[in-house]
């Protein structure tokens, strides 16, 4: 039975990926930031300040599959009345970093070596369309600028994970403008198809996906001018058909 670990699973996308994973045969592990998990698709939880230092001991005797990097925090969100890139306050700025950058770069670092070794993993950043470049307006920076740089993040260890033999995969997601706390009610879809879509992602070929960046099913890619390719197989077309709306 494969590993799953994940993080912010306590509400919205991450509670989803949970019972999606656990439906799909995974034994899933959890962090947050709440006393306790909320739901039972877990077999185990621990509260975790992604701010803070990883504790030394968390899931010490668990060989981690999968590590998909879900928890995230949208501080300067326009949608709540903040304002412009002269709004931004230097707190809201590092509190983003912290979460949607520095607290996945924490996890991978301590799981992407040990996939490597073992020549089987996959690395998963829950990311946005927002963190293109071509994207980029004079709103939201703190969290645009997380989300570019936590793509940057899934580059780096693909090309890691393209030199090193094995089934190894890096990927970043964008669930699209899904109805959570963070995208707000009035977001036209639900979280649940997302959630599959990003587990059916993981038992995709490692040529098909590392490297790469994906809205639902189909491939978004980096920038305008395409995605980056890398050496391995196109992936699938089919049935890669719904296209989700940009965030």
């Amino acid at each position: 039975m494969p590993t799953a670990l994940v993080t912010g699973v306590s509400r919205g996308l991450g509670a989803h990926l949970c019972r999606a994973l656990k439906a799909s045969g995974y034994r899933v592990l959890g962090v947050g930031l709440s006393g306790a998990a909320g739901h039972d698709a877990l077999d185990d939880y621990r509260p975790v300040d992604l701010r803070e230092p990883v504790p030394a001991d968390l899931f010490a005797a668990e060989d981690v599959d999968v590590l998909v990097n879900n928890a995230g925090v949208y501080l300067d969100d326009p949608r709540r009345g903040y304002g412009d890139l002269f709004a931004l306050s230097h707190d809201d700025l590092r509190d983003t970093f912290e979460v949607n950058l520095f607290g996945a770069a924490r996890l991978v670092l301590r799981y992407a070596p040990l996939m490597r070794a073992r020549g089987a993993g996959r690395i998963v950043c829950v990311s946005s369309g927002m963190g293109r470049l071509q994207d980029a307006d004079g709103a939201s920076f703190a969290y645009r600028s997380s989300k570019l740089a936590a793509n940057s993040l899934v580059l780096a260890v693909a090309r890691h994970f393209a030199a090193a033999p094995g089934d190894l995969s890096a990927f970043s997601y964008c669930p699209g403008w899904i109805r959570t706390g963070m995208g707000t009610p009035s977001a036209p879809h639900e979280p649940a198809p997302a959630a599959a879509d990003l587990v059916r992602l993981l038992g995709a070929p490692a040529g098909g996906s590392n490297g790469r960046f994906f809205r639902g099913l189909r491939e978004l890619g980096w920038d305008t001018r395409g995605p980056w390719v890398g050496d391995g197989p196109a992936p699938p077309e089919a049935p890669l058909s719904r296209v989700d709306p940009p965030t």
